[in-house]
């Protein structure tokens, strides 16, 4: 995909550096710079520049340099679709799709706060006494408590309508349920979960949001791993299980 000049230009005049880049460091005052050590090698003494005035930045000890897009890619290791992504999230414009129309910002980013939520309630009942059953099932697969936290794991309830009832209390509708694959239609004409009973895995992105999940039961009822459905922010064949971790190595 391809950004035309002007709107990278009018994307990173619009994330100020100084902002973007306090965020990851400590930036001290040198002159009519500021400068830190440099997040991208190893050094004792502060050879990483910010440029105000220019909205750049440039180390003196690795060579490491450009604009505020530029910065974001290294500093995040995204590929430069994603780091535009998150730099038009940051200063909520629309991300332009390939057809040169504007994204569903809106929308998408009201399913990722969704799944966010869907995720810290999934969690937390695997913590309660109702995830007793699958924090039995993590125990004999061995998976240690770091573990478990570090990838966000849950528990989806057995009841039709746990994470719906949830749901609604913080303001979310019954539409967007559906549409964000959390809930389904019955034949009767009202929801219930998608996943139940279900050890829950969280998909998070490369810029660490809750984008869909994974459910896996603890007998052999089938299907043994069920997966969100494609939505507004997730699709099965761009997304990878712990991609946001991966990134991060080599």
């Amino acid at each position: 995909m391809r950004f035309s000049p002007d709107f990278i230009e009018d994307l990173c005049a619009k994330n100020d550096i100084v902002d973007v880049v306090s965020r990851y460091v400590e930036l001290r005052p040198a002159g009519r710079l500021l400068s830190a050590r440099c997040p991208f090698h190893s050094e004792k003494t502060p050879s990483f520049y910010v440029y105000p005035d220019t909205n750049s930045y440039y180390c003196f000890g690795c060579g490491s340099g450009g604009s505020v897009l530029t910065f974001v890619q290294n500093i995040e290791n995204l590929d430069r679709i994603e780091a535009v992504r998150l730099l038009c999230e940051r200063a909520r414009i629309p991300f332009p799709t390939d057809d040169g129309r504007p994204d569903d910002t809106a929308l998408r980013r009201r399913c990722r706060e969704a799944n966010r939520e869907a995720a810290r309630f999934y969690h937390e009942v695997l913590k309660s006494d109702r995830g007793a059953v699958a924090r039995e099932y993590i125990k004999k697969r061995a998976l240690t408590d770091s573990t478990v936290t570090h990838f966000g794991l849950g528990y989806a309830p057995a009841e039709w309508d746990a994470l719906t009832r949830h749901m609604k209390s913080k303001g979310y509708s019954e539409a967007e349920l559906i549409s964000f694959d959390l809930a389904r239609r019955n034949s009767n004409g009202g929801i219930r979960d998608n996943f139940r009973n279900r050890l829950m895995f969280p998909i998070i992105d490369l810029r660490g949001n809750v984008i869909a999940f994974g459910g896996r039961v603890f007998d052999d009822s089938k299907p043994k791993y069920l997966n969100t459905s494609d939505t507004v922010v997730f699709k099965k064949s761009r997304e990878l299980f712990a991609l946001n971790f991966a990134k991060n190595s080599k």
